[in-house]
C-alpha cells in the first residue's frame, strides 16, 4: 500500500491533478494567512470568506469590499467559461 507521501508524488505528477493540488495548496495558505483553523471554517462562512479575502487580497478588498469580490468572480467566471483559466502545476502559492 502506497503512503500519503508516495500517493501526493503520483498524484503532482499528473498534470490535471497537480494544478488541483496547486489550488488547494493556494487556498490552505489564504485560509492561515487570514488565521483560521479548520473549526473556524464551519462557523460562519461570510465572516470567513471576508477574512480570507481580506488577508489575501489586503487594501483592495478593504477599499471596495463586495463589489471587489464580484468582479473577481465574474472575471473568474469569464476565464473558466471560455476555458482560459490555467493555474501553473508549479505555482508557487504567496
Amino acid at each position: 500500500m502506497a503512503t500519503l507521501d508516495e500517493m501526493e508524488r503520483d498524484c503532482r505528477a499528473d498534470p490535471g491533478l497537480a494544478d488541483l493540488l496547486a489550488a488547494l495548496d493556494r487556498s490552505a495558505a489564504a485560509v492561515a494567512a487570514a488565521g483560521l483553523t479548520p473549526d473556524d471554517l464551519t462557523a460562519d462562512p461570510p465572516a470567513i470568506r471576508e477574512r480570507v479575502a481580506r488577508a489575501a487580497y489586503g487594501d483592495a478588498f478593504a477599499a471596495y469590499g463586495d463589489a471587489f469580490m464580484d468582479e473577481l468572480h465574474r472575471e473568474f467566471e469569464a476565464l473558466r467559461t471560455d476555458d482560459l483559466l490555467v493555474v501553473p502545476a508549479n505555482e508557487e502559492a504567496s
